[in-house]
């Protein structure tokens, strides 16, 4: 199990962590007193940085002619932007290269990771849909 937890700071500025969503505040209200966790650190990237993504996925789709969901332009968007791996298919004597987009899930990529995939993200969508989309952008 994953536990997410995000950095807080005290009044007095005394840095710690707080659990980010309900199962992590779960499993640590099983925990008893004196138990400890090992942490290995994976900065994720942020969660307003993930819905701003979906949010242009989803402004896209809006203003297409036929109305797309969020998903069918968020995959667009993978492969366009290079994210994708590449299966073969073959049907009778023709082989087909099929691509597939790779994960974005939290767990798959670090904020890091993201933020070199977002570059790409954001010059496939402005050349696929347009600079209007992507103006006045505050990435963190």
């Amino acid at each position: 199990m994953d536990l997410y937890l995000a950095k807080v700071s005290s009044k007095s500025g005394r840095p710690g962590f707080a659990p980010a969503d309900p199962e992590t505040a779960a499993a640590i209200a099983k925990m008893g007193d004196g138990e400890m966790l090992l942490v290995r650190p994976i900065k994720i990237r942020s969660l307003h940085w993930h819905r701003m993504y979906f949010g242009i996925c989803r402004t896209i789709g809006e203003n297409q002619d036929p109305v797309r969901d969020e998903s069918s332009i968020d995959l667009e968007l993978r492969v366009l932007a290079g994210h994708y791996d590449v299966i073969h298919a073959r049907k009778g004597n023709s082989l087909y290269e099929v691509r597939t987009p790779k994960r974005i899930a939290f767990d798959k990529l670090t904020a890091d990771q993201w933020r070199e995939l977002w570059q790409s993200l954001e010059l496939a969508g402005r050349e696929r849909f347009g600079d209007e989309y992507f103006n006045n952008l505050a990435v963190a």
